[in-house]
Order: C-alpha cells, then sequence, then structure tokens
C-alpha cells in the first residue's frame, strides 16, 4: 500500500524525512487536512481506511475517530490497530496532546456550512489555522466542497483527494470547484474498470490519478459484518445518538 508524497507529507510525523514522488528527499509537514469528495459508495470511507492503515503501519501516531460508535473500534479493525485507535469528539480536539490523525466521517451531515451554530462547525472555522501547533491531521469525507464552511477549506496545508460525484449534483457544487469536479469525474471514467470508479482516486493537490488501496479487512467477501460496521458506522449508534446527530432530542420517558 502507497500513497503519493503530497498524501504522505501530512500522514507523516512532523520533521520525517522521506523520498517524494521523484525521489527527491524532503521533510514531512506532519499536519494539515486532507479532504475526500465523493457521492454515495464511491469509497470516501474505504480510502479513508487504508490512510488510517498507512498510519498504524509507517508511522507512531495516534488515530482518532469522531464519534464513532465504541463497538466499531473494538470489534471491526485489526488487532494492530488495538492501543492507538481512539474515540473522541472532533469538538474536543483541544484535549488532545499527542500528535494524531483523525477521520471526520460523513462531514456533509455534521459540518453542514449552513449550520453555522453548530458547535462542530464552529470548531472546524477556529482550529484549521492552528492544527500545526497542535500537530493533528485530519482526514474528512464529504459529498461535495459545498457541505464544507469555506474558512476551513481556506487552510493552506490542503490535499483534496476526489472519488466520483454524481453528474447530477455538480450543480450544486462552489462554482470554483464545478470545472475540477468534473474534470476528476472524466479522468477517472477514462481509466477505471469498477463501478463508480472505487479502483482510482483524483489526487487534486497534484492533478493526478491514483490507483485506490482496498484491505482485505474492509472487504465484504471476506468479514461481511465488520465491511457493514466499517461502510455504515453511524448506522451502528444508539437510537438516542443517532438522534442528536440530526439535531433532535430523545423524547424524556414519562414517570410513572
Amino acid at each position: 500500500m502507497n500513497f503519493p508524497a503530497s498524501v504522505k507529507n501530512l500522514l507523516f510525523e512532523e520533521g520525517i524525512k522521506f523520498k517524494d514522488d521523484y525521489g527527491k528527499e524532503t521533510i514531512s509537514l506532519g499536519t494539515g487536512i486532507i479532504p475526500i469528495i465523493g457521492t454515495a459508495r464511491s469509497g470516501k470511507t474505504s480510502l479513508a481506511y487504508s490512510m488510517l492503515e498507512w498510519v498504524i503501519d509507517n508511522t507512531k501516531r495516534d488515530i482518532i475517530l469522531d464519534s464513532f460508535p465504541q463497538a466499531i473500534i473494538d470489534q471491526a479493525f485489526p488487532s494492530k490497530f488495538k492501543g492507538r485507535i481512539f474515540n473522541h469528539a472532533f469538538i474536543d480536539i483541544a484535549k488532545v496532546d499527542r500528535s494524531s490523525v483523525w477521520l471526520v466521517d460523513d462531514t456533509g451531515a455534521s459540518f453542514n456550512s449552513r449550520d453555522s451554530m453548530s458547535g462542530n462547525s464552529r470548531t472546524l472555522s477556529k482550529v484549521a489555522g492552528i492544527l500545526s501547533h497542535w500537530e493533528q491531521t485530519v482526514i474528512f469525507t464529504t459529498q461535495l466542497f459545498s457541505a464544507v464552511d469555506l474558512s476551513f477549506l481556506r487552510y493552506t496545508a490542503l490535499c483534496p483527494l476526489l472519488r466520483r460525484v454524481d453528474p447530477s449534483v455538480i450543480s450544486q457544487e462552489r462554482p470554483q470547484f464545478q470545472d475540477q469536479v468534473r474534470n476528476s469525474n472524466y479522468m477517472l471514467g477514462s481509466v477505471s474498470k469498477e463501478p463508480y470508479f472505487r479502483d482510482y482516486y483524483f489526487n487534486a493537490k497534484d492533478e493526478t490519478i491514483c490507483e485506490a488501496p482496498f484491505p482485505k479487512w474492509i472487504d465484504k467477501k471476506y468479514f461481511p459484518k465488520n465491511a457493514d460496521m466499517l461502510s455504515k458506522p453511524m448506522k451502528y449508534h444508539t437510537v438516542e445518538m443517532k438522534m442528536k446527530i440530526i439535531g433532535q432530542e430523545p423524547k424524556k420517558k414519562k414517570k410513572g
């Protein structure tokens, strides 16, 4: 499993010497934001999990999943993740004191740009410029750039990765990103041999097409239960937590 130097630059700890895509030695930044954009079933989350496995295999950084059901951490990840993967709310990122890589999944619901009052949205806007001080890298998935507050996307250490975006929704994308998304779809379609172009992704930082890794431990052919848990993590929350995620308060039981 391998990733382009522009991705590894953000996944490594700060100050690690490594070779770029042309064999030249460089030093990792070790902090930044990796948005993964694509419509449902395009392979956003599987690509994110592949990055987390790369972090486990190649760094000493912790992995933090934003408010995932604890059962998924306990049951669905390989044993090598044990002791290095944690469940923590992104809104409490300031409490984390170790160099870490975050996975913030399905941010279209949690970080909607129109929901300016949500705690997570405010956190994203505030931390974008100071992630480097805390030695944090954030991987997040979303269906469109338009689902995320622009202040987050203005962060300089940014490496967007694009999966397939349904052509019918591209018109809902921010104008400055529409051509890039259309170009990505065209390039992915020209090389892909799988439904929804899952075998490749477009690295917008380098403007290159890259083969998408797919670890066996998230393959439903071998581990159907784990694969379902990992591909649809919010499904495994309690009813109370599901209601909280969509902004509803569970009804309190009447006494007596």
